[in-house]
């Protein structure tokens, strides 16, 4: 029995198979310790995870032929448990998880209620849905269907200005995110503080870093690729055409007045899109923007177009002029 631990990627999986990356390995030495003792280190590249995988569990590792790319994923026969945000949300409320717990459900509860959504709605993530926080920990929130996130994304905004215990990130403590979202990108990191200062769905609730997801119901995704041909990397710079979707996870910024900086490809590039939080909020419409990432020819029910794909640690998109 290996003892990973997935994190789930997307809202569309293979026959058979669910798209989720490695975040937690058993290892003796690791810090995070779960109530039957095993131990475990969290991983945060997906270099080396796939690289884990690739030496000890290949199986894990699919070529899948409409991303043409090699996935993490988990076969569905090797699921021994799935943790559900809402149901670990819920668990907490009748029996709280600490002091960290107990935080998490007094943030839900006030997001709800500001919002007028249901509790229901909202779910914890992360280490603490999984009994592996530490007291350095996160609270990491997720919160289901378009219109309960749009509500939600508006009523955090209020609450970051009316109550004192949520803010925004100062100067000082965006860094340590700036570091570890934009570092492999070689752009002056000074450029991305201010971008991540004015981010909603990430700050301080008592101090603690906090981080929200958005994700819209599957009926709510409007339409998914048949496939997915990679054309190699590519730059573009292009101007913002609509921010509607940026708060998603997964994101998307539709472009115009696009053009190939490096790289290219015959056609126009229709959009930005990524399935990492951390380029939500990244432009506003109008905004020209400068992006680096895996350009693809998408082929849907409506015919094909070219996108370009944001998830490499080198990746960026970044408001330019």
């Amino acid at each position: 029995m290996e003892h990973l631990i997935f994190t789930v990627k997307g809202l569309s999986h293979p026959r058979g198979r669910t798209i989720a990356y490695l975040r937690y390995i058993p290892d003796s030495r690791g810090d995070r310790r779960r109530g039957d003792g095993l131990r475990f280190r969290r991983v945060y590249d997906t270099r080396e995870t796939t690289e884990y995988l690739r030496r000890n569990f290949p199986e894990y590792l699919h070529p899948d032929e409409r991303w043409g790319v090699l996935l993490q994923s988990v076969p569905d026969t090797e699921v021994l448990r799935v943790y559900h945000p809402t149901e670990g949300l819920e668990e907490m409320r009748r029996r709280p998880a600490g002091e960290l717990g107990e935080l998490a459900v007094r943030f839900a509860e006030a997001i709800a209620r500001e919002a007028d959504i249901p509790l229901g709605g909202i779910g914890v993530s992360g280490s603490l849905l999984l009994g592996l926080a530490t007291t350095s920990s996160d609270i990491d929130l997720v919160i289901y269907g378009e219109e309960n996130c749009r509500r939600a994304y508006e009523a955090l905004r209020r609450l970051r200005e009316s109550e004192t215990w949520i803010s925004p990130y100062d100067r000082e403590r965006v860094m340590g995110v700036v570091e570890s979202r934009w570092g492999e990108t070689g752009i002056d990191l000074n450029a991305f503080v201010e971008i991540e200062r004015a981010k909603v769905l990430h700050g301080l609730v008592e101090g603690r870093d906090y981080f929200i997801r958005l994700v819209k119901d599957w009926e709510e995704v409007e339409e998914e690729p048949i496939s997915c041909s990679p054309l190699g990397t590519a730059r573009v710079q292009a101007r913002i055409k609509d921010d509607s979707d940026s708060i998603f996870t997964p994101c998307s910024y539709p472009l115009e007045e696009c053009r190939f900086l490096e790289g290219g490809a015959e056609g126009f590039v229709k959009e930005l899109a990524s399935f990492r939080g951390r380029f939500t909020e990244q432009a506003r419409e109008g905004e020209v923007v400068e992006a680096r990432g895996r350009l693809e020819k998408v082929l849907t029910e409506g015919g094909t177009h070219l996108r370009l794909l944001l998830g490499d640690p080198r990746d960026y998109l970044i408001p330019i002029g």
